[in-house]
């Protein structure tokens, strides 16, 4: 991914496996090194390797099949704009007059970039630049004045990401794709100063390489070591890469919950996530059948990963928003593109699995790119990114045509990854996302001038993913939505300063996950504001209950609790019913406020309220632009945006001292479903205090219940001594029990009483005790050092 990437150098803290005594020696990271070579390398060795990152990039393919030879014409098109503004003077000071600077290291990396673009051009079948002379001279000699001028030959300066691995890349692909129009010096000479940059693959800016960094590293050392063929090169690369595997405890690195972290604190499967699979995945290919080839226990691993840190996050083709960190503020990295970037890798990376979990992984691409009606997968983007390989279109067409492929079913699994604070509730006609934060999880990161109004977009804010809405979080929102008024979030109104930090010193957020249902909690407790409350969603099959509780401040602001925030389009016809009747037809600046029973909303769904109370709507065209959020002056789009929004929220007032909420949302409901369910609904909520919030459904026979108090009195038939999340379910004559610690604080155990007696056991995961099981079921669950995990205990009634 062609864009600005920093890290903060920090070494990996303590990362281990679960039952890491089993693993073997080198899967232990830090504590363990790689296995050697099977055998010596030899020249064959080295050419495999740079043949078979050359098939990542373009491979072999029909260029007679219509869709990829448009793709790639469609490649040479835009290679040819770049081609025809190329300077190619002998006295000239730079290659591209738009890219003329030496102290902004993103230019050099999007000069080298271009050429890279010029040589995949070049050398894939098909293209109307395929083989061309002219081009070949003018590239190749352009790539000579880069390194003699621009690369190689300067100190480090401005962002060392684009020094030590952005440029890195490029340059090892262009000197892949022109291999064999490449003389032995020109090479060497590219080779060296790849080493000069980025000589230690287990290093970046003076510090210990982690996550998506060291990934990096370890592709542009193995190009770099079958470039210059240097054994030892592409050993220090192995060797290092073996440090990714394990789970992280702490930091950056795979969780086993769902959770990808990148700079400590921030969810990142989206995008760092995402590009380090990318290079994961060709470093993988590159590597098969060759002495360095990856173990059958790593390749496990990153199936494991596809599986479990990629796939909940990805609805019908596009990567959630609310685990792509700063990304999520790049015109050019929406959703769906880097969903498609995603299945694009993923196509690639199916070659070193195993038969069985290759057609899983296929069958799951398969089913993204005919879910995803916003992105076609098969057509050329030419946004500012690192382009989709046209090896990975190839890929899609044989995965398309071959019927014993099933296109898969979008998930239904419902996800609480404790350990970046993000959850995600799926049925099959919806996914609902919560993005939280803690003192361990920040809200948002504001890094390199990027997304810097991005204050509220991990604090409590909600998700909503619609197959009838493709395009919502895509289609102008962020430019154009407020962003104070995301969906889920409670607030204070005050205006903040672009890119500030209130410094969450918040400690609870995750929660308890049962049987595909979800108890989610949040607090909200800050270093800077005195704003505090907690927030309870309570996921039940196809319904949310959201509670808020305990909502004070005395900041002298008005407080409020979003609803919801929804981009209807640039012109939204979406009505808005209110008990029926459609409100706010035109749009308006001006709030109207009402006392609903229940609203529907037109393609959305509906939200019911039990008791009523005071709702504010806006039906508002709204004007914004990417670059207000994104000052880097880098790949502008200086466009206004306009987009029509439907908002709703509760107003605490100023400085509220006991404020409070409840409604339930019901995603996709029809205006039928939404009425009938506030007419009759069978959603008891048995307490909102800010001691416990609790629920039950009895149609599903599911309660619920977040403790935020040591001693809080029962609620919904549970009582915890200390504080905890708890789900119940009764069904078929049995009666299953889940438990977690969102704070990952608590030591030693949590007794859970849940009323009514049971007669045996059927499964209890280990660190839960049974205490009794009559008159009431008492368990002890032992939370300490658990992370935030859920405990589950199931029996017979």
């Amino acid at each position: 991914m062609s864009v600005d990437h920093s890290s903060r150098g920090l070494t990996r803290r303590s990362a281990l496996l679960a039952g890491a005594a089993l693993a073997p020696a080198w899967f232990l990271g830090a504590a363990g090194a790689a296995p050697s070579r099977a055998a010596a390398a030899t020249a064959s060795d080295f050419a495999t390797v740079r043949t078979q990152w050359g098939n990542t990039l373009i491979g072999s393919y029909d260029a007679s099949d219509q869709v990829i030879s448009a793709y790639a014409q469609a490649m040479a098109d835009t290679a040819n704009g770049l081609w025809s503004t190329l300077n190619t003077a002998n006295s000239r000071t730079y290659l591209w007059a738009d890219l003329n600077s030496s102290t902004v290291s993103a230019v050099q990396r999007d000069v080298i970039g271009r050429l890279r673009q010029l040589a995949l051009a070049y050398a894939s079948p098909g293209s109307s630049l395929s083989g061309n002379a002219t081009l070949l001279a003018d590239l190749t000699s352009a790539l000579d004045w880069f390194l003699a001028h621009k690369y190689g030959v300067t100190a480090r300066y401005d962002n060392w990401w684009d020094f030590e691995i952005g440029i890195p890349l490029a340059l090892n692909d262009t000197c892949v794709a022109l291999y064999d129009h490449l003389s032995a010096s020109q090479i060497s000479t590219a080779m060296a100063a790849v080493t000069r940059y980025a000589p230690d693959p287990t290093k970046v800016n003076g510090g210990t390489a982690t996550g998506a960094n060291l990934n990096w590293n370890c592709a542009i050392a193995t190009v770099r070591g079958a470039l210059s063929q240097d054994a030892a090169v592409i050993d220090s690369a192995m060797a290092a890469i073996a440090h990714l595997f394990p789970y992280s405890t702490s930091g950056d690195g795979f969780y086993p919950d769902g959770g990808f972290i990148q700079h400590s604190v921030h969810a990142y499967n989206g995008s760092y996530g995402v590009s380090l699979l990318q290079y994961l995945t060709y470093l993988l290919v590159t590597v098969q059948g060759t002495p360095w080839a990856a173990t059958t226990d790593q390749v496990q691993r990153v199936y494991t990963w596809t599986q479990a840190n990629y796939r909940p996050w990805i609805y019908r083709g596009a990567f959630m928003d609310m685990v792509r960190g700063r990304a999520l503020s790049r015109f050019y990295e929406t959703d769906h593109r880097i969903g498609r970037l995603t299945t694009a890798t993923l196509l690639q990376l199916a070659r070193v699995f195993p038969a069985d979990q290759a057609l899983t992984v296929r069958s799951q691409a398969k089913g993204w790119i005919s879910a995803d009606t916003y992105q076609d997968f098969f057509a050329f983007d030419a946004a500012p990114l690192e382009q989709v390989r046209i090896s990975s279109i190839a890929l899609g067409r044989a995965v398309v045509a071959d019927s014993a492929i099933p296109a898969a079913a979008e998930s239904t699994t419902s996800v609480v990854s404790t350990s970046m604070a993000r959850i995600v509730h799926r049925r099959p006609t919806f996914a609902f996302g919560i993005a939280m934060d803690s003192t361990r999880i920040k809200p948002y990161e504001s890094a390199n001038n990027e997304n810097l109004q991005g204050w509220y977009t991990g604090e409590g804010a909600t998700y909503l993913y619609l197959p009838t809405q493709p395009g919502h979080w895509v289609n102008g929102y962020w430019p154009a939505g407020d962003k104070y008024r995301l969906p889920g979030v409670t607030l204070d109104t005050k205006t903040l300063a672009l890119g500030a930090n209130r410094g969450s010193t918040n400690t609870w957020a995750g929660g308890a996950l049962l049987d595909g249902n979800v108890a989610a909690g949040m607090g909200l407790s800050f270093a800077v504001q005195t704003l505090k409350g907690h927030k309870s969603w309570f996921c039940v099959d196809d319904v949310v209950i959201c509670l808020g509780a305990g909502i004070t401040s005395d900041d002298g602001h008005t407080i409020e609790s979003v609803i919801e925030n929804r981009n209807t389009g640039p012109n939204g016809q979406a009505n808005i019913h209110v008990d029926g009747n459609v409100v706010l037809s035109t749009p308006s600046n001006t709030p109207t406020v009402v006392q609903p029973r229940s609203i529907f909303v037109d393609n959305l769904g509906g939200y019911v309220f039990p008791v009523g109370g005071h709702v504010t709507l806006l039906r508002q065209d709204r004007t914004g632009k990417w670059t207000d959020m994104d000052h880097r002056g880098v790949y502008d789009d200086t466009a206004a945006y306009t987009r029509r929004f439907v908002t709703m929220w509760v107003d605490h007032g100023v400085s509220p001292t006991a404020g409070s909420y409840r409604y339930i949302q019901l995603p996709a409901a029809t205006s039928a479903q939404t009425s009938a369910f506030a007419a009759s609904n069978d959603v008891t909520v048995a307490s909102n205090t800010a001691a416990v919030q609790a629920v039950s459904r009895s149609g599903s026979g599911v309660a619920m219940a977040n403790v935020w108090q040591a001693g809080a009195p029962k609620a919904a038939g549970i009582q915890v001594d200390r504080t905890a999340s708890v789900v119940t379910h009764r069904t078929n004559g049995t009666l299953s029990v889940a438990v977690s610690d969102p704070t990952q604080q608590l030591t030693g155990s949590v007794v859970v009483t849940v009323d009514g007696a049971v007669s045996a056991a059927t499964s209890v995961d280990p660190g839960v005790t049974v205490l009794a099981t009559a008159p009431d079921l008492r368990l002890s669950v032992a939370v300490a050092g658990a992370a935030g995990k859920t405990f589950v205990a199931r029996f017979t009634v």
